[in-house]
């Protein structure tokens, strides 16, 4: 499981705990969490680059044993797991891709306009309890104390202050990874059990976006359910059970191509 853009491996916990049976494995990314942070030293080598990315995500599947996992991604992150399957074939068996851009944000906006648009101030708090504040406020009709480790894992003491782990120059980066990552022409080569699961409730702007991105991924891709959820971006906060059964019948459907695929040989 691969988080968005300023959170960490614990934003799965609610999502997990509706997966019993499964094993779920969830990391930091690079410059995300406790990743690189003590007492979890050294820090990451090398930048944020998407490829860096990618090979983070392909090490841990490899160290931690898992043959052909489902990749399920959220955000920035379900650009990641798109990149991962489209271009690593034979690496995973499903692919569940969370309210991260459809198509090319080079389609939308010029590099300059996304900047302003996707890097706005990273937030400083002055205690943690207004950082748990912030996270209530963000997550209002969905928050639940099942959320506090996020939270926690979600910012670092810096003087007398708290602030995120991620820093803008990393933001910066893996932004850029991000506007220059062409999902018109993933999608086409994902040839394992995939679903993009979009929120309807957010800006009328990013909203037209992804109408016009779920167009484009029909064109491409018919193949690809593509399902809508009446919620905010964070659709795995606020609707868990149903993106958790969404889950589980790609899982299904990826053990038994699996099976199938084992047969014929």
């Amino acid at each position: 499981m691969l988080h968005g853009l300023s959170s960490n491996a614990r934003y799965w916990d609610r999502l997990a705990s509706r997966l019993p049976g499964h094993r779920i494995v969830a990391l930091d990314q690079r410059g995300h969490g406790r990743t690189g942070l003590p007492p979890h030293e050294p820090p990451v080598a090398g930048g944020y680059t998407m490829d860096q990315l990618l090979d983070d995500a392909a090490l841990v599947i490899d160290v931690v044993g898992i043959d052909r996992p489902v990749v399920v991604g959220h955000s920035w992150g379900a650009t990641v797991a798109l990149e991962l399957v489209g271009t690593r074939p034979g690496l995973a068996a499903g692919l569940v891709f969370i309210d991260g851009p459809v198509q090319s944000a080079a389609n939308m906006f010029s590099w300059e306009d996304a900047q302003r648009f996707m890097q706005p101030p990273l937030p400083r708090f002055a205690s943690l309890a207004e950082a748990i504040a912030q996270s209530e406020s963000d997550f209002q009709g969905a928050w639940g104390d099942d959320l506090l480790p996020f939270v926690k894992a979600r910012v670092v003491k810096n003087g007398s202050a708290f602030v995120l782990t991620l820093k803008s120059a990393v933001r910066f980066e893996l932004l850029r990874g991000l506007y220059d990552s062409q999902p018109d022409v993933l999608w086409p080569r994902i040839d394992v059990p995939a679903i993009a699961m979009l929120a309807r409730d957010g800006p009328a702007r990013v909203a037209g976006w992804k109408e016009l991105g779920a167009a484009r991924l029909a064109e491409l891709a018919p193949r690809i359910e593509v399902r809508w959820f009446d919620t905010p971006h964070d659709i795995p906060i606020f609707a868990p059970a149903e993106v958790a059964a969404e889950v589980q019948r790609v899982s299904s459907a990826a053990a038994a191509a699996s099976s199938s695929e084992a047969t014929a040989g």
